[in-house]
């Protein structure tokens, strides 16, 4: 990004009436911040998702899971037989002393308490603390109480670890 200094040419300065949008635009932005009460999640730019109750309670996600992943949808089948054949050495997922769960973020090989977040339209996130939809999150894309697929959201992540599969061990 080029500096601008005390002499530059006219041709190098931005527009003026870009300017004074840029800077109408975070006024509005700056006054709609302070509406609303502090328990207000609507969203603040496009993207962000409204909180909800999660379809799920943290509960419900507590035990011992057999783990696989896939990249490709003709391969969930396949990843769900896998990952039931991996209950001898299962993923724990604990209650955490919050009322989160004890699990484990993406390339991080300390536990810590994920919660499990709803927005709207139904949809259910695990992740840290924060709104649903984060780039540390994972989306529930299903979830029948023995069987729980979800979604990495931060492509990069979903790129690596792929759709994972969750099977209840017995």
């Amino acid at each position: 990004m080029r500096a601008y200094h005390l002499q530059h040419s006219s041709a190098d300065r931005p527009p003026m009436p870009a300017l004074r949008f840029l800077l109408a635009t975070m006024l509005v932005a700056g006054a709609l911040a302070g509406c609303g009460d502090s328990q207000s999640l609507m969203p603040s730019a496009p993207g962000v998702l409204v909180a909800a109750a999660p379809a799920y309670p943290a509960e419900r996600f507590v035990g011992r899971w057999g783990l696989g992943s896939y990249h490709r949808d003709t391969d969930k089948v396949r990843t769900e037989k896998i990952a039931r054949q991996q209950c001898g050495n299962a993923y724990v997922v604990k209650a955490g002393p919050n009322g989160g769960l004890m699990m484990y973020l993406a390339d991080d090989p300390e536990m810590r308490e994920l919660k499990v977040k709803g927005a709207a339209g139904g949809r259910t996130f695990i992740g840290p603390d924060g709104p649903p939809g984060g780039e540390w999150d994972r989306e529930v894309v299903s979830f029948d109480g023995n069987l729980l697929v979800t979604r990495w959201i931060d492509a990069e992540l979903a790129g690596r670890y792929g759709t994972m599969v969750m099977v209840r061990c017995s």
